[in-house]
């Protein structure tokens, strides 16, 4: 990154910090769904419980969307492909981590899930030609020491935290890992539509549908409606609370931050979630989890914490 690259944001601070709160929101919020999302699906079939959930996020924003008069001028052919793959990134995420949540501990699902998303951002920069600082690059490779900790967390807390066979573990962890970037593919092509002119209502109206649409077909195709259901309060909780809530938070993040900014903040998620977890009379943590997580949390600052120096200004959020 060059010195004219380092302090875009000068002008624009306070926008950018209120896009860095909204993101905090997200993780305080986020977290408390994963404990009580992770104690709901021992019992609940995910496709199951994503369906009503999201589903009913698609309901309220829809509603939102159309008291605001919608967008209609910004729906170009770019825009349109954008929500394609908002659409598929955000399906990608939202299984894999509910996939996850139900054989993985949920500071281990939600530290993978968060934690290679600075790592996949990096690689984008990357292969986009993007200059990466040192500071960055040392951030990324904590969180991927910290990622590997929590994996073996998995797999030797086996029995102890959450009840799941290896192969559920071993599953758990793909699954985490997937849902983690398709997130993250996810911050980017979002940030493309709120680029584009779309507000964060306008795309929590229309990122969830093939998310809903299939696991609802799975749901249906294989007779999953007729076991277990989630009351009309965890629907509602889950999906206002922990969903609608931190997404539309996370949304205002994306707008006003940097993708890579915004993903560190993500990433020390699972520090709310052990938090969170702590209280909890479900979820228990095991050490190797507190000391993932700590790594977790010293590696995403240290990404936060990088020089800056003076060089021109440009709009809020307008670069990774």
């Amino acid at each position: 990154m060059t010195d004219a690259d380092a302090d875009r944001y000068a002008h624009a601070r306070p926008l950018v910090l209120a896009g860095l709160a909204a993101t905090m929101v997200y993780n305080v919020t986020s977290a408390a769904k994963e404990v009580y999302a992770g104690h709901v699906l021992q019992t609940v079939d995910p496709f199951v419980l994503i369906t009503a959930c999201f589903g009913l996020v698609i309901l309220l924003f829809q509603v939102i969307d159309r008291a605001g008069g919608g967008q209609p001028s910004v729906y170009t052919p770019r825009v349109m492909r954008a929500l394609v793959m908002v659409n598929l990134t955000t399906a990608g995420a939202w299984l894999g981590i509910y996939l996850a949540l139900r054989w993985l501990e949920p500071a281990v699902a939600g530290g993978l899930s968060g934690g290679v998303g600075p790592l996949a951002v990096l690689a984008w920069r990357r292969f986009a030609g993007i200059r990466t600082t040192l500071a960055e690059a040392a951030s990324g490779a904590g969180i991927l020491a910290a990622c590997l900790l929590l994996a073996w967390s998995a797999a030797e807390g086996q029995g102890e935290v959450i009840a799941a066979t290896p192969v559920e573990t071993a599953l758990g962890l793909v699954a985490a890992t997937a849902g983690g970037i398709s997130a993250t593919l996810t911050s980017v092509w979002a940030k493309k539509l709120s680029l584009a002119g779309l507000g964060p209502s306008a795309i929590m109206a229309r990122r969830f549908w093939l998310l809903v649409g299939f696991c609802g077909g799975v749901a249906w195709a294989t007779g999953r409606f007729a076991g277990p259901m989630p009351s009309v309060e965890t629907v509602a909780g889950i999906g206002l609370l922990g969903v609608a809530l931190p997404l539309y938070a996370l949304q205002v993040g994306i707008r006003y931050g940097r993708i890579f900014h915004v993903n560190v903040i993500v990433g020390l998620c699972p520090l709310f979630t052990l938090a969170f977890q702590a209280f909890s009379a479900w979820n228990h943590w095991s050490p190797l989890t507190v000391a993932g997580v700590a790594l977790l949390v010293a590696a995403g600052y240290l990404g936060l914490m990088r020089p800056r120096r003076a060089g021109p200004a440009l709009a809020a959020g307008d670069a990774p």
